[in-house]
Protein backbone atom coordinates (compact mmCIF):
# COMPACT_ATOMS: atom_id res chain seq x y z
CA UNK A 1 0.00 0.00 0.00
CA UNK A 2 1.33 3.07 -1.10
CA UNK A 3 0.17 6.24 1.31
CA UNK A 4 0.52 10.08 0.92
CA UNK A 5 0.25 11.32 3.84
CA UNK A 6 -1.73 14.79 5.04
CA UNK A 7 0.43 18.39 4.18
CA UNK A 8 1.10 20.81 6.55
CA UNK A 9 -1.58 22.95 6.01
CA UNK A 10 -4.82 20.54 7.10
CA UNK A 11 -4.79 20.53 11.08
CA UNK A 12 -6.75 17.79 12.81
CA UNK A 13 -9.25 15.38 11.28
CA UNK A 14 -7.84 15.09 7.74
CA UNK A 15 -9.67 12.53 5.41
CA UNK A 16 -8.69 10.23 3.27
CA UNK A 17 -8.82 8.85 -0.67
CA UNK A 18 -9.07 4.87 -1.29
CA UNK A 19 -7.58 3.94 -4.66
CA UNK A 20 -7.88 0.25 -5.94
CA UNK A 21 -6.13 -0.53 -8.84
CA UNK A 22 -4.81 -3.66 -10.81
CA UNK A 23 -1.26 -4.46 -9.33
CA UNK A 24 0.16 -3.91 -12.68
CA UNK A 25 -0.48 -0.17 -12.57
CA UNK A 26 0.47 0.00 -9.16
CA UNK A 27 4.14 2.39 -9.76
CA UNK A 28 2.32 4.66 -12.31
CA UNK A 29 -0.60 5.43 -10.12
CA UNK A 30 1.24 6.07 -7.05
CA UNK A 31 3.76 8.12 -8.95
CA UNK A 32 1.07 10.09 -9.77
CA UNK A 33 -0.27 10.19 -6.10
CA UNK A 34 3.89 11.05 -4.97
CA UNK A 35 3.48 14.03 -7.25
CA UNK A 36 0.47 15.89 -5.99
CA UNK A 37 2.36 17.37 -3.25
CA UNK A 38 1.42 19.32 -0.24
CA UNK A 39 -2.42 18.39 -0.21
CA UNK A 40 -5.15 18.19 2.69
CA UNK A 41 -5.66 14.04 2.88
CA UNK A 42 -3.88 10.38 2.78
CA UNK A 43 -4.24 8.86 -0.29
CA UNK A 44 -4.34 5.41 -0.27
CA UNK A 45 -2.86 3.28 -3.47
CA UNK A 46 -4.04 -0.20 -3.26
CA UNK A 47 -2.50 -2.71 -5.45
CA UNK A 48 -5.68 -6.05 -6.26
CA UNK A 49 -6.71 -8.16 -8.84
CA UNK A 50 -10.21 -6.82 -10.29
CA UNK A 51 -11.72 -9.79 -9.36
CA UNK A 52 -10.90 -9.52 -5.62
CA UNK A 53 -11.97 -5.79 -5.47
CA UNK A 54 -15.38 -7.45 -7.92
CA UNK A 55 -16.28 -9.99 -5.10
CA UNK A 56 -16.21 -7.41 -2.62
CA UNK A 57 -19.33 -5.57 -4.03
CA UNK A 58 -19.80 -1.84 -3.41
CA UNK A 59 -17.54 0.09 -0.99
CA UNK A 60 -17.96 2.00 1.77
CA UNK A 61 -17.67 6.22 0.94
CA UNK A 62 -15.57 7.41 -1.09
CA UNK A 63 -13.15 5.21 -3.67
CA UNK A 64 -11.14 5.09 -6.58
CA UNK A 65 -11.30 1.97 -8.81
CA UNK A 66 -9.23 1.39 -11.72
CA UNK A 67 -9.48 -2.53 -12.67
CA UNK A 68 -8.15 -4.12 -15.81
CA UNK A 69 -10.91 -3.97 -18.12
CA UNK A 70 -14.35 -2.29 -17.50
CA UNK A 71 -16.06 -5.76 -17.85
CA UNK A 72 -14.91 -6.04 -14.17
CA UNK A 73 -17.08 -2.82 -13.21
CA UNK A 74 -20.25 -4.61 -15.48
CA UNK A 75 -20.08 -7.85 -12.62
CA UNK A 76 -20.53 -5.35 -9.46
CA UNK A 77 -22.51 -2.28 -11.17
CA UNK A 78 -23.81 -2.98 -14.20
CA UNK A 79 -25.97 0.22 -14.47
CA UNK A 80 -23.05 2.69 -13.58
CA UNK A 81 -24.60 3.72 -10.46
CA UNK A 82 -22.37 2.84 -7.86
CA UNK A 83 -19.15 3.11 -10.15
CA UNK A 84 -19.49 5.79 -13.12
CA UNK A 85 -16.52 6.17 -15.12
CA UNK A 86 -15.01 9.40 -15.19
CA UNK A 87 -13.80 10.50 -18.76
CA UNK A 88 -11.40 8.25 -20.95
CA UNK A 89 -9.64 5.45 -19.97
CA UNK A 90 -6.10 5.51 -18.09
CA UNK A 91 -4.40 3.23 -20.33
CA UNK A 92 -4.98 0.18 -22.65
CA UNK A 93 -3.67 -2.99 -23.59
CA UNK A 94 -4.37 -5.59 -26.59
CA UNK A 95 -4.65 -8.92 -25.60
CA UNK A 96 -1.96 -10.88 -27.79
CA UNK A 97 -1.64 -14.81 -28.35
CA UNK A 98 2.10 -16.01 -26.52
CA UNK A 99 3.71 -18.70 -28.93
CA UNK A 100 6.57 -19.92 -26.75
CA UNK A 101 9.73 -21.28 -29.06
CA UNK A 102 8.97 -24.94 -30.28
CA UNK A 103 5.22 -24.37 -30.01
CA UNK A 104 3.03 -24.18 -33.39
CA UNK A 105 2.01 -20.66 -33.89
CA UNK A 106 5.21 -19.49 -35.75
CA UNK A 107 3.23 -19.80 -39.11
CA UNK A 108 0.93 -17.33 -38.17
CA UNK A 109 4.10 -15.22 -37.04
CA UNK A 110 3.57 -12.51 -39.58
CA UNK A 111 -0.18 -12.21 -40.83
CA UNK A 112 -1.11 -12.64 -37.10
CA UNK A 113 -4.16 -14.91 -36.00
CA UNK A 114 -7.63 -14.88 -36.14
CA UNK A 115 -10.40 -15.62 -33.49
CA UNK A 116 -11.79 -17.77 -35.37
CA UNK A 117 -9.07 -19.76 -36.69
CA UNK A 118 -7.54 -20.27 -33.06
CA UNK A 119 -11.56 -21.95 -32.64
CA UNK A 120 -11.71 -24.37 -35.21
CA UNK A 121 -7.64 -25.43 -34.75
CA UNK A 122 -8.56 -25.82 -30.81
CA UNK A 123 -11.16 -28.19 -31.65
CA UNK A 124 -10.19 -29.65 -34.34
CA UNK A 125 -6.92 -30.63 -32.48
CA UNK A 126 -3.95 -28.88 -34.98
CA UNK A 127 -3.84 -26.09 -32.29
CA UNK A 128 -2.57 -26.71 -28.71
CA UNK A 129 -4.15 -23.43 -26.43
CA UNK A 130 -3.99 -22.33 -22.63
CA UNK A 131 -6.16 -20.06 -21.20
CA UNK A 132 -6.64 -17.99 -17.53
CA UNK A 133 -10.06 -18.80 -16.16
CA UNK A 134 -12.20 -15.88 -17.24
CA UNK A 135 -13.40 -15.50 -13.41
CA UNK A 136 -10.04 -14.29 -12.13
CA UNK A 137 -7.70 -13.44 -14.98
CA UNK A 138 -8.34 -10.35 -17.27
CA UNK A 139 -6.65 -11.63 -20.39
CA UNK A 140 -8.81 -15.29 -19.78
CA UNK A 141 -12.11 -12.98 -19.29
CA UNK A 142 -11.29 -10.93 -22.39
CA UNK A 143 -9.97 -14.11 -24.70
CA UNK A 144 -13.70 -15.64 -23.73
CA UNK A 145 -15.71 -12.42 -24.78
CA UNK A 146 -13.07 -12.92 -28.08
CA UNK A 147 -14.08 -16.72 -28.33
CA UNK A 148 -17.55 -16.05 -27.80
CA UNK A 149 -17.89 -13.40 -30.69
CA UNK A 150 -15.98 -16.01 -32.77
CA UNK A 151 -18.30 -18.67 -32.45
CA UNK A 152 -21.29 -16.55 -33.12
CA UNK A 153 -19.36 -15.20 -35.98
CA UNK A 154 -20.88 -17.20 -38.43
CA UNK A 155 -23.88 -15.81 -40.66
CA UNK A 156 -27.33 -17.44 -39.52
CA UNK A 157 -25.70 -19.46 -35.98
CA UNK A 158 -27.90 -19.20 -33.45
CA UNK A 159 -26.76 -18.57 -29.71
CA UNK A 160 -27.13 -22.26 -28.68
CA UNK A 161 -24.78 -23.52 -31.39
CA UNK A 162 -22.05 -20.98 -30.49
CA UNK A 163 -22.44 -21.73 -27.27
CA UNK A 164 -21.72 -25.44 -28.02
CA UNK A 165 -18.95 -24.31 -30.02
CA UNK A 166 -17.27 -22.42 -27.19
CA UNK A 167 -17.69 -24.99 -24.96
CA UNK A 168 -15.82 -27.73 -27.51
CA UNK A 169 -12.73 -24.77 -27.37
CA UNK A 170 -13.42 -25.03 -23.42
CA UNK A 171 -13.06 -28.69 -23.14
CA UNK A 172 -9.65 -28.93 -25.06
CA UNK A 173 -7.66 -26.49 -22.92
CA UNK A 174 -4.52 -27.76 -21.85
CA UNK A 175 -4.69 -25.49 -19.16
CA UNK A 176 -8.01 -23.37 -17.84
CA UNK A 177 -7.06 -22.42 -14.40
CA UNK A 178 -3.72 -20.47 -14.49
CA UNK A 179 -3.54 -16.54 -15.03
CA UNK A 180 -1.66 -15.11 -17.82
CA UNK A 181 1.08 -14.47 -15.79
CA UNK A 182 1.06 -18.08 -14.68
CA UNK A 183 1.62 -18.87 -17.67
CA UNK A 184 4.26 -17.06 -18.94
CA UNK A 185 6.03 -18.22 -15.55
CA UNK A 186 5.97 -21.85 -16.64
CA UNK A 187 6.96 -20.55 -20.03
CA UNK A 188 9.89 -18.94 -18.60
CA UNK A 189 10.52 -22.02 -16.12
CA UNK A 190 10.86 -24.88 -19.06
CA UNK A 191 13.33 -22.62 -21.25
CA UNK A 192 14.48 -24.89 -24.16
CA UNK A 193 12.22 -27.66 -23.35
CA UNK A 194 10.69 -28.09 -26.23
CA UNK A 195 8.66 -30.84 -25.60
CA UNK A 196 6.98 -29.15 -21.98
CA UNK A 197 6.35 -25.79 -23.68
CA UNK A 198 4.11 -27.72 -26.81
CA UNK A 199 2.18 -29.50 -23.49
CA UNK A 200 1.75 -25.84 -22.49
CA UNK A 201 0.67 -24.42 -26.49
CA UNK A 202 -0.14 -21.10 -27.00
CA UNK A 203 -1.96 -18.79 -24.31
CA UNK A 204 -3.50 -15.01 -24.48
CA UNK A 205 -1.48 -12.52 -22.86
CA UNK A 206 -2.33 -8.82 -22.30
CA UNK A 207 0.38 -6.92 -24.69
CA UNK A 208 1.51 -5.05 -21.41
CA UNK A 209 2.41 -8.58 -19.63
CA UNK A 210 4.32 -9.73 -22.21
CA UNK A 211 6.22 -7.26 -22.99
CA UNK A 212 7.25 -6.80 -19.38
CA UNK A 213 8.13 -10.40 -19.49
CA UNK A 214 10.21 -9.95 -22.34
CA UNK A 215 11.76 -6.89 -21.20
CA UNK A 216 15.81 -8.29 -21.22
CA UNK A 217 15.64 -11.95 -22.27
CA UNK A 218 17.38 -13.24 -24.87
CA UNK A 219 14.45 -15.68 -26.18
CA UNK A 220 11.33 -13.37 -26.28
CA UNK A 221 8.06 -15.39 -26.39
CA UNK A 222 6.81 -14.54 -29.71
CA UNK A 223 3.33 -12.07 -29.73
CA UNK A 224 0.53 -12.78 -32.50
CA UNK A 225 -2.12 -10.03 -33.17
CA UNK A 226 -5.39 -10.75 -33.77
CA UNK A 227 -6.61 -10.05 -37.22
CA UNK A 228 -10.32 -10.05 -36.40
CA UNK A 229 -11.93 -9.46 -33.42
CA UNK A 230 -10.54 -6.84 -31.10
CA UNK A 231 -10.69 -7.15 -27.35
CA UNK A 232 -7.94 -4.87 -25.21
CA UNK A 233 -7.86 -4.23 -20.94
CA UNK A 234 -9.24 -0.70 -21.48
CA UNK A 235 -8.02 0.80 -17.26
CA UNK A 236 -11.40 2.90 -16.73
CA UNK A 237 -11.16 5.06 -13.76
CA UNK A 238 -14.70 4.66 -11.60
CA UNK A 239 -15.31 6.81 -8.85
CA UNK A 240 -17.57 5.96 -5.81
CA UNK A 241 -19.44 7.78 -3.23
CA UNK A 242 -19.37 11.03 -4.75
CA UNK A 243 -22.89 11.77 -3.05
CA UNK A 244 -21.40 10.98 0.26
CA UNK A 245 -18.24 12.91 0.19
CA UNK A 246 -16.96 15.50 2.46
CA UNK A 247 -15.80 19.13 0.87
CA UNK A 248 -12.12 17.76 1.99
CA UNK A 249 -12.46 14.36 0.00
CA UNK A 250 -14.07 16.13 -2.97
CA UNK A 251 -11.48 18.66 -3.01
CA UNK A 252 -8.82 15.99 -2.43
CA UNK A 253 -10.31 13.28 -5.08
CA UNK A 254 -9.82 16.87 -7.66
CA UNK A 255 -6.47 17.19 -6.85
CA UNK A 256 -5.70 13.12 -7.65
CA UNK A 257 -7.44 13.08 -10.78
CA UNK A 258 -5.64 16.11 -11.89
CA UNK A 259 -1.87 14.22 -11.19
CA UNK A 260 -3.59 10.71 -12.36
CA UNK A 261 -4.18 12.99 -15.97
CA UNK A 262 -1.23 14.45 -16.61
CA UNK A 263 1.50 13.77 -19.19
CA UNK A 264 4.00 12.81 -16.53
CA UNK A 265 1.78 9.82 -15.43
CA UNK A 266 1.32 8.99 -19.34
CA UNK A 267 4.75 8.88 -19.72
CA UNK A 268 5.24 6.71 -16.50
CA UNK A 269 2.44 4.60 -18.35
CA UNK A 270 4.28 4.32 -21.60
CA UNK A 271 7.70 3.30 -19.90
CA UNK A 272 5.50 0.75 -18.01
CA UNK A 273 4.42 -0.89 -21.37
CA UNK A 274 1.05 0.59 -22.05
CA UNK A 275 -0.58 1.95 -24.87
CA UNK A 276 -2.20 5.65 -24.32
CA UNK A 277 -4.85 4.77 -27.19
CA UNK A 278 -6.60 1.27 -28.09
CA UNK A 279 -6.09 -0.31 -31.47
CA UNK A 280 -6.13 3.07 -33.42
CA UNK A 281 -2.33 3.95 -32.63
CA UNK A 282 -0.81 5.96 -29.80
CA UNK A 283 -0.91 9.15 -28.60
CA UNK A 284 0.12 12.46 -29.94
CA UNK A 285 1.60 13.47 -26.82
CA UNK A 286 4.20 10.05 -26.05
CA UNK A 287 4.72 7.36 -28.21
CA UNK A 288 4.05 3.63 -27.24
CA UNK A 289 6.49 1.55 -25.58
CA UNK A 290 9.93 0.43 -27.39
CA UNK A 291 9.61 -2.98 -29.34
CA UNK A 292 5.88 -2.65 -29.98
CA UNK A 293 4.03 -1.97 -32.86
CA UNK A 294 2.59 1.52 -33.55
CA UNK A 295 -0.36 0.59 -34.46
CA UNK A 296 -2.64 -2.45 -34.85
CA UNK A 297 -4.58 -3.59 -37.69
CA UNK A 298 -8.23 -2.25 -37.26
CA UNK A 299 -10.24 -5.52 -36.09
CA UNK A 300 -13.79 -5.76 -35.58
CA UNK A 301 -15.04 -4.70 -32.41
CA UNK A 302 -17.03 -6.49 -30.26
CA UNK A 303 -19.95 -5.15 -28.21
CA UNK A 304 -19.78 -4.37 -24.48
CA UNK A 305 -20.45 -7.68 -22.61
CA UNK A 306 -20.78 -8.18 -18.72
CA UNK A 307 -19.03 -11.46 -17.08
CA UNK A 308 -22.32 -12.70 -15.90
CA UNK A 309 -23.38 -16.06 -15.89
CA UNK A 310 -21.90 -17.55 -18.95
CA UNK A 311 -18.93 -16.78 -18.07
CA UNK A 312 -19.09 -18.47 -14.63
CA UNK A 313 -20.69 -21.50 -15.87
CA UNK A 314 -17.93 -21.92 -19.01
CA UNK A 315 -15.08 -21.55 -16.27
CA UNK A 316 -16.69 -24.67 -14.18
CA UNK A 317 -17.12 -26.64 -17.18
CA UNK A 318 -14.38 -28.96 -16.67
CA UNK A 319 -15.53 -32.40 -17.69
CA UNK A 320 -15.11 -35.60 -16.23
CA UNK A 321 -14.11 -38.25 -18.41
CA UNK A 322 -17.74 -39.59 -19.73
CA UNK A 323 -19.40 -42.44 -21.44
CA UNK A 324 -22.00 -41.09 -23.32
CA UNK A 325 -24.60 -43.02 -25.19
CA UNK A 326 -27.05 -40.84 -27.05
CA UNK A 327 -30.03 -42.38 -28.38
CA UNK A 328 -31.75 -40.64 -31.21
CA UNK A 329 -35.83 -40.89 -31.64
CA UNK A 330 -36.54 -42.26 -35.07
CA UNK A 331 -40.30 -42.63 -35.16
CA UNK A 332 -41.93 -41.38 -37.89
CA UNK A 333 -43.13 -38.23 -36.13
CA UNK A 334 -39.63 -36.54 -36.52
CA UNK A 335 -41.26 -36.11 -39.83
CA UNK A 336 -43.22 -33.13 -38.55
CA UNK A 337 -43.10 -29.76 -38.77
CA UNK A 338 -42.40 -27.18 -36.21
CA UNK A 339 -42.62 -23.39 -36.69
CA UNK A 340 -38.91 -22.13 -36.32
CA UNK A 341 -39.78 -18.55 -37.24
CA UNK A 342 -42.36 -16.09 -39.12
CA UNK A 343 -44.04 -17.52 -41.65
CA UNK A 344 -40.97 -20.60 -41.91
CA UNK A 345 -41.04 -24.21 -40.67
CA UNK A 346 -38.61 -27.12 -40.50
CA UNK A 347 -39.10 -30.77 -39.61
CA UNK A 348 -37.94 -31.80 -36.25
CA UNK A 349 -35.47 -34.48 -38.10
CA UNK A 350 -33.72 -31.25 -39.92
CA UNK A 351 -33.79 -29.28 -36.64
CA UNK A 352 -31.64 -32.71 -35.29
CA UNK A 353 -28.95 -32.56 -38.15
CA UNK A 354 -28.40 -29.08 -38.30
CA UNK A 355 -26.65 -29.11 -34.98
CA UNK A 356 -25.42 -32.88 -34.78
CA UNK A 357 -22.20 -32.42 -36.15
CA UNK A 358 -21.67 -28.92 -34.16
CA UNK A 359 -23.27 -31.27 -30.78
CA UNK A 360 -20.34 -34.13 -31.63
CA UNK A 361 -17.63 -31.45 -31.45
CA UNK A 362 -18.12 -30.94 -27.91
CA UNK A 363 -17.15 -33.88 -26.15
CA UNK A 364 -13.95 -34.40 -25.04
CA UNK A 365 -11.37 -36.12 -26.69
CA UNK A 366 -10.93 -38.79 -24.06
CA UNK A 367 -14.47 -39.77 -23.92
CA UNK A 368 -16.38 -42.97 -25.10
CA UNK A 369 -18.93 -42.39 -26.94
CA UNK A 370 -22.06 -44.68 -29.13
CA UNK A 371 -24.98 -43.70 -30.84
CA UNK A 372 -28.38 -46.06 -30.78
CA UNK A 373 -31.62 -44.54 -32.98
CA UNK A 374 -34.94 -45.83 -31.76
CA UNK A 375 -38.05 -46.76 -33.68
CA UNK A 376 -39.97 -49.85 -34.76
CA UNK A 377 -41.19 -50.04 -38.62
CA UNK A 378 -42.79 -53.14 -38.43
CA UNK A 379 -44.36 -55.43 -35.40
CA UNK A 380 -41.22 -57.46 -35.35
CA UNK A 381 -38.63 -54.82 -35.00
CA UNK A 382 -36.72 -54.19 -32.22
CA UNK A 383 -36.83 -51.47 -30.38
CA UNK A 384 -33.27 -49.84 -30.63
CA UNK A 385 -30.74 -50.11 -33.53
CA UNK A 386 -26.83 -49.60 -32.42
CA UNK A 387 -25.68 -47.24 -34.99
CA UNK A 388 -22.05 -46.57 -33.83
CA UNK A 389 -21.13 -48.93 -30.95
CA UNK A 390 -19.81 -47.40 -27.62
CA UNK A 391 -16.08 -46.67 -27.97
CA UNK A 392 -12.78 -44.12 -27.79
CA UNK A 393 -14.53 -41.03 -29.28
CA UNK A 394 -10.98 -40.87 -31.17
CA UNK A 395 -10.74 -44.64 -32.09
CA UNK A 396 -11.44 -45.64 -35.94
CA UNK A 397 -14.67 -46.56 -36.95
CA UNK A 398 -14.35 -48.18 -40.20
CA UNK A 399 -13.21 -44.68 -42.74
CA UNK A 400 -12.67 -42.29 -39.79
CA UNK A 401 -12.97 -41.69 -35.46
CA UNK A 402 -15.95 -42.61 -33.82
CA UNK A 403 -16.65 -38.46 -33.41
CA UNK A 404 -16.53 -38.20 -36.83
CA UNK A 405 -18.73 -41.34 -37.66
CA UNK A 406 -21.27 -40.07 -35.13
CA UNK A 407 -21.36 -36.35 -36.54
CA UNK A 408 -21.78 -37.99 -39.99
CA UNK A 409 -24.86 -40.63 -39.00
CA UNK A 410 -26.51 -37.94 -37.31
CA UNK A 411 -26.21 -35.72 -40.54
CA UNK A 412 -27.64 -37.98 -42.58
CA UNK A 413 -30.69 -38.74 -40.01
CA UNK A 414 -33.73 -39.83 -41.44
CA UNK A 415 -37.10 -40.78 -39.78
CA UNK A 416 -38.75 -43.72 -40.29
CA UNK A 417 -42.74 -43.20 -41.70
CA UNK A 418 -45.20 -44.03 -39.73
CA UNK A 419 -42.78 -45.83 -37.01
CA UNK A 420 -43.74 -46.49 -33.81
CA UNK A 421 -42.12 -44.64 -30.30
CA UNK A 422 -40.69 -47.66 -27.79
CA UNK A 423 -39.33 -44.51 -25.64
CA UNK A 424 -39.65 -46.56 -22.70
CA UNK A 425 -38.14 -49.43 -23.76
CA UNK A 426 -35.21 -47.66 -25.42
CA UNK A 427 -34.61 -45.80 -21.99
CA UNK A 428 -34.35 -48.99 -20.23
CA UNK A 429 -32.29 -50.50 -22.89
CA UNK A 430 -29.69 -48.01 -22.97
CA UNK A 431 -30.06 -47.66 -19.07
CA UNK A 432 -29.06 -51.51 -18.52
CA UNK A 433 -26.02 -51.46 -21.32
CA UNK A 434 -24.46 -48.69 -19.53
CA UNK A 435 -24.84 -50.48 -16.33
CA UNK A 436 -22.81 -53.03 -17.90
CA UNK A 437 -19.61 -50.36 -19.39
CA UNK A 438 -18.91 -48.54 -15.87
CA UNK A 439 -16.12 -48.00 -15.32
CA UNK A 440 -14.38 -46.16 -11.86
CA UNK A 441 -12.12 -43.13 -13.99
CA UNK A 442 -15.58 -42.44 -15.78
CA UNK A 443 -19.10 -41.17 -15.58
CA UNK A 444 -21.45 -43.17 -17.83
CA UNK A 445 -24.44 -41.13 -18.84
CA UNK A 446 -27.45 -41.72 -21.08
CA UNK A 447 -28.55 -38.51 -23.80
CA UNK A 448 -32.13 -38.91 -25.27
CA UNK A 449 -33.66 -36.87 -27.55
CA UNK A 450 -37.30 -37.56 -28.58
CA UNK A 451 -40.64 -35.40 -29.95
CA UNK A 452 -43.36 -38.18 -28.43
CA UNK A 453 -44.55 -40.12 -26.36
CA UNK A 454 -44.18 -44.02 -25.49
CA UNK A 455 -46.92 -46.04 -27.80
CA UNK A 456 -48.03 -46.96 -30.97
CA UNK A 457 -45.17 -50.44 -30.71
CA UNK A 458 -45.05 -53.68 -29.97
CA UNK A 459 -42.31 -52.45 -26.66
CA UNK A 460 -45.29 -49.92 -25.18
CA UNK A 461 -45.63 -50.47 -21.58
CA UNK A 462 -47.63 -48.65 -18.58
CA UNK A 463 -45.80 -45.42 -17.49
CA UNK A 464 -46.05 -46.42 -13.79
CA UNK A 465 -44.50 -49.64 -14.48
CA UNK A 466 -41.40 -48.06 -16.80
CA UNK A 467 -40.59 -45.42 -13.92
CA UNK A 468 -41.13 -48.50 -11.53
CA UNK A 469 -37.96 -50.32 -13.41
CA UNK A 470 -36.07 -47.69 -14.07
CA UNK A 471 -35.86 -46.58 -10.00
CA UNK A 472 -35.25 -50.59 -9.39
CA UNK A 473 -32.27 -50.61 -11.95
CA UNK A 474 -28.94 -50.38 -10.45
CA UNK A 475 -26.62 -48.96 -10.15
CA UNK A 476 -27.95 -45.63 -11.36
CA UNK A 477 -27.19 -44.09 -14.58
CA UNK A 478 -28.26 -40.68 -14.88
CA UNK A 479 -30.47 -39.75 -17.85
CA UNK A 480 -30.24 -36.66 -19.61
CA UNK A 481 -33.02 -35.72 -22.22
CA UNK A 482 -34.48 -32.98 -24.68
CA UNK A 483 -37.82 -33.08 -25.73
CA UNK A 484 -38.35 -31.03 -29.36
CA UNK A 485 -41.82 -30.15 -30.09
CA UNK A 486 -45.18 -29.35 -28.91
CA UNK A 487 -46.04 -33.07 -28.66
CA UNK A 488 -42.70 -34.55 -26.33
CA UNK A 489 -43.82 -36.42 -23.11
CA UNK A 490 -42.15 -33.38 -20.82
CA UNK A 491 -43.73 -34.98 -17.68
CA UNK A 492 -42.10 -38.33 -18.23
CA UNK A 493 -38.66 -37.22 -19.27
CA UNK A 494 -38.69 -34.90 -16.03
CA UNK A 495 -39.61 -37.83 -14.32
CA UNK A 496 -36.91 -39.77 -15.55
CA UNK A 497 -34.42 -37.35 -14.83
CA UNK A 498 -36.00 -36.79 -11.16
CA UNK A 499 -35.44 -40.81 -10.95
CA UNK A 500 -31.75 -41.18 -12.46
CA UNK A 501 -30.19 -37.79 -11.51
CA UNK A 502 -30.47 -35.97 -15.12
CA UNK A 503 -32.21 -33.35 -16.70
CA UNK A 504 -34.44 -32.81 -19.27
CA UNK A 505 -35.10 -29.95 -21.50
CA UNK A 506 -37.31 -28.40 -24.05
CA UNK A 507 -36.37 -27.56 -27.61
CA UNK A 508 -39.20 -26.20 -30.38
CA UNK A 509 -36.61 -24.95 -32.88
CA UNK A 510 -32.47 -24.71 -34.00
CA UNK A 511 -31.78 -21.76 -31.49
CA UNK A 512 -33.51 -24.20 -28.50
CA UNK A 513 -32.61 -27.43 -29.33
CA UNK A 514 -28.50 -26.03 -29.47
CA UNK A 515 -28.91 -24.23 -26.25
CA UNK A 516 -30.45 -27.19 -24.87
CA UNK A 517 -27.69 -29.50 -25.69
CA UNK A 518 -25.48 -27.34 -24.22
CA UNK A 519 -27.12 -27.03 -21.26
CA UNK A 520 -27.01 -30.70 -20.69
CA UNK A 521 -23.46 -30.57 -21.13
CA UNK A 522 -23.06 -28.08 -18.45
CA UNK A 523 -25.17 -30.19 -16.29
CA UNK A 524 -23.70 -33.08 -17.05
CA UNK A 525 -20.14 -31.83 -16.02
CA UNK A 526 -21.43 -30.52 -12.36
CA UNK A 527 -21.62 -26.52 -14.20
CA UNK A 528 -24.79 -25.92 -14.76
CA UNK A 529 -27.82 -24.06 -13.02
Amino acid sequence: MDKLSPGSSCGKGAESLRVVVAPEIVPAVAAAVGKMGDVCGAVDVVGEDPAITAQKGAPEGLQVWIPSSRIWLDSVDPDRRVYPIHDDSLARSPVVLAAPAGVAGSPWARSGFSWATLLSGVVGGSVKLSMGDPTRDTAGLLSFVAVQAAAAAVPGTEPGVAKLRALALRSRLLDADASAGELLRVAAEQGGDRKALADLGMFPVLEQQLWKHNDGRDNPVLNLYATDIAVEADYPVAIAGQSTATAVQRRLLTQFIGALRSVDTSNALVAAGFRLTGFGGPSPRVGVPKGLPLKIAEPTAVADVSLGLEAAEWSRYLPERFQVLVVVDRSGSMAAPVVVGPGRTETKATLLRSFGAVAAQTFTNDTELGLWFFGTPTAKSPPTEVVVPLGPITGTVKSGTRREAVGRKIAAYTPIPDGGTPLYQAVLDAVEYMQTKIRPDRRAIVVVLTDGRDGNSPHAMDKAQFLKQLTQSQPPVPVFSIGIGESADLDTLRAVAETTGGRAEAAQNPKDLAAAMANIFLAAAGAGD
